[in-house]
């Protein structure tokens, strides 16, 4: 017998510890990971001098070069330690109450993740939401290539309404995608389309590096009869870089999550044909969508995924857009009431189950 079934869940949002009234939610980032081992996307150093400084753990006094080089320190890409997580949702909870988490099944996630995390609400009352679906192709667990989308759908599906240990997730995604999509990444897409009918629940996509990834995956998910009204495209600020592209983006009426804050270094490994814009060309973009009437459709995150970033290693920690960015929005124009649409209102809308 299942756990939950979908009409007891409309109009819900589904944390890890159950089904809350989405009031509840209150300031929320959308787009996290508390636990993730990110070594896939190791790479060794473009200096061969550098090659020692690879399996260093991180620390002071190599802390300067891994910001640069995030991606060539393995010790920086592992995200596994339960007290250090404890200590940066305590800092958290000064400024928000609620964090999605999305990492994905597959190699990325530890093995004993749900209850880990089930663990960090209970010890912070900070309310978490985990997804569920499928990440990049190369990081696709062993069982993906083998079974069907419809198969794979029953799994997500599994996630909310009869979670192994007890613990659902509340959306799906983040949902990897590269571009163009393989052939892999358009089955989980398929996944995800049957399970948003059948959960309610919004998709948040991890598109591929390049300005047209986006549209690739709407225009594939409106064939499958995806709700995209109840997509979220994540990493705008590392996909999209002109105006004409954030222009035709809005008004796919898809939600913007705007999930890279905090990362201030132009120099961008995972793609050297591109870059990352700073917090100042970030916000600029977000304040376009606002003076254009899409307040409505932006979300928040910083998409913390390294050691790097955490305070205990020097780092912005998971509270930076609480405490940080939103001062500096307020001071570039942007007002309180759409600051909150941001923060409070737009969660609202892609976590309340339909």
């Amino acid at each position: 017998m299942s756990k939950y079934k979908s009409s007891d869940l409309k109009g819900a949002v589904l944390t890890v510890k159950g089904p809350i009234d989405p009031l509840q939610l209150g300031k929320t980032i959308c787009h996290e990971h508390l636990f993730i081992d990110f070594r896939l996307v190791y790479k060794d150093p473009p200096l061969k001098k550098d090659i020692e400084k690879t399996s260093e753990k991180v620390q002071l006094n190599n802390l300067g070069w891994i910001r640069n080089f995030w991606n060539s320190n393995k010790d920086n890409l592992l995200l596994d330690n339960y007290d250090t997580a404890l200590e940066e949702l305590k800092d958290f909870k000064k400024y928000g109450k609620s964090i999605v988490e999305l990492t994905s099944m597959g190699s990325i996630r530890l093995n004993n993740h749900e209850k880990l995390i089930r663990s960090l609400s209970d010890a912070t009352n900070i309310n978490i939401i985990i997804g569920s679906g499928f990440y990049v192709d190369n990081s696709l667990p062993n069982f993906f290539k083998k079974n069907d989308e419809y198969y794979l759908s029953k799994l997500i599906i599994n996630d909310f309404f009869n979670p192994e240990n007890n613990i659902s997730s509340g959306v799906i995604g983040e949902v990897g995608c590269s571009f163009p999509l393989t052939q892999n990444e358009k089955k989980s897409l398929k996944a995800s389309a049957i399970a948003q009918e059948k959960t309610g629940a919004s998709i948040i996509i991890h598109p591929g590096r390049n300005e047209d990834s986006p549209f690739e995956i709407i225009e594939f998910l409106k064939k499958e009869n995806a709700n995209i009204n109840r997509v979220v495209i994540g990493h705008i600020e590392r996909t999209i870089y002109s105006v004409d592209k954030l222009n035709k983006l809005a008004s796919e009426n898809v939600f913007m999550n705007f999930d890279q804050l905090g990362i201030e270094s132009s120099y961008y490994p995972l793609n050297n044909k591109s870059y990352m814009p700073n917090d100042y060309q970030k916000i600029k973009f977000i304040k376009h969508l606002i003076e254009n009437g899409y307040s409505k459709k932006i979300l928040l995150g910083h998409d913390i995924y390294s050691k790097h970033r955490l305070k205990k290693y020097g780092g912005h920690g998971y509270s930076y857009i609480l405490e940080m960015i939103i001062l500096r929005m307020i001071t570039m124009g942007i007002s309180q009431k759409d600051v909150n649409k941001m923060i409070i209102e737009n969660p609202k809308k892609i976590l309340t189950l339909v």
